[in-house]
């Protein structure tokens, strides 16, 4: 009966080790990450260098070891480098964070209210030809109140006891208020004083909607890095994505009936799936801009669809398109924006 019962378990880890092996594992390196906010952590009171940055990158590996089929590993600066200047390199793509915008305030009222709103600027990288596949801006935020201290819990308490509330001894709430020591305050937080924060909390809400963003182009990436790559309905891509380019002059042999433009687009206009093709038609969008009486809202830009070119040649940066629709009203012209949109979708 045992050796019944090992031969089984012993099918059923060969089978597991088989499945798994036949899965496609990604491997993702993640760039130093940047931060052009000014905000510092120092490791310690011993060791007053800022390790902000290299946090931000740590959590972001963390979320992509989430799942098992996913290789992740934090890049330096000079392993970047070597990265970016390599001849083929073993990965499926590259991310790199940006903080951009970190608004942390606290405000002390009976204990300490804090807020903040931080902005992040992700970059997706492929591995063929190391282009960036594409850019996103993300927002994270969190908002707390605490009693910091012993002192406060004491005023707190005695203010609602003169208040004639008949709580015997003050309100204690739920005993919920006692911190522990963080050690002394310095021109910088340092690391274990900033960790548990309600202002780390939103660099990491807005990290993790970076790697959401980052997870719709995944599959993108490493199809785009496969050799002779054929995209297909049947394949199972992720949601769809936009390139962006430029009207930036008239062909020589435009004519008012037949009108051609050259395009900031071309063949590998940021990565193979974002280049352009013959035959394909993109949105000409041009951006209305009002005034507001909303002192918060000053400027409201409400971008719009005025007409759609056709591609009818392509270059490796550049391409010419061919006007197919547009209005008397707001005829296509130079400077406008042409949108190429990627909906690749699957099951």
């Amino acid at each position: 009966m045992k050796k019944i019962l090992c031969a089984m378990l012993l099918l059923c880890v060969l089978c597991g080790v088989s499945g798994a092996a036949g899965q496609r594992r990604l491997s993702i390196v993640i760039f130093p990450t940047i931060n052009s906010t000014g905000l510092e952590i120092w490791e310690s009171k011993y060791y007053p260098y800022n390790v902000l940055e290299q946090k931000m990158s740590d959590y972001l590996e963390g979320l992509y070891k989430q799942s098992p089929l996913i290789e992740a590993r934090v890049l330096d600066e000079a392993a970047m480098n070597r990265w970016l200047s390599g001849a083929r390199r073993g990965d499926d793509m590259a991310v790199q964070l940006e903080m951009y915008s970190a608004a942390l305030k606290s405000r002390h009222v009976v204990g300490t209210a804090d807020t903040g709103r931080v902005s992040l600027r992700l970059r997706v990288y492929d591995s063929r030809r190391v282009r960036e596949l594409a850019v996103r801006n993300v927002q994270g935020s969190d908002r707390r109140f605490t009693l910091d201290s012993d002192e406060d819990v004491y005023w707190f308490d005695s203010a609602i006891s003169g208040l004639g509330i008949p709580f015997e001894g003050g309100l204690d709430l739920f005993g919920l208020t006692k911190t522990t020591y963080k050690g002394q305050k310095m021109s910088r937080l340092t690391w274990q004083q900033f960790e548990n924060t309600s202002h780390w909390q939103a660099i990491k809400n807005s990290i993790y909607q970076a790697y959401n963003e980052s997870m719709n182009q995944v599959r993108n990436v490493i199809r785009a890095n496969e050799p002779d790559a054929q995209l297909t309905a049947n394949d199972n891509f992720s949601a769809s994505y936009e390139t962006v380019g430029r009207i930036l002059a008239p062909t020589a042999t435009s004519t008012r009936k037949r009108r051609e433009y050259i395009i900031s687009l071309g063949r590998f206009a940021n990565g193979a799936l974002d280049g352009v093709k013959v035959g394909e038609v993109l949105d000409v969008v041009r951006a209305d801009t009002y005034v507001t009486v909303v002192p918060s809202d000053p400027v409201v830009v409400l971008p719009k669809v005025i007409g759609r070119v056709k591609v009818i040649k392509v270059y490796d940066d550049n391409a010419i398109v061919r006007v197919i629709k547009d209005s008397k009203s707001e005829p296509v012209t130079l400077k406008d924006i042409v949108i190429k949109h990627t909906k690749i979708t699957g099951k």
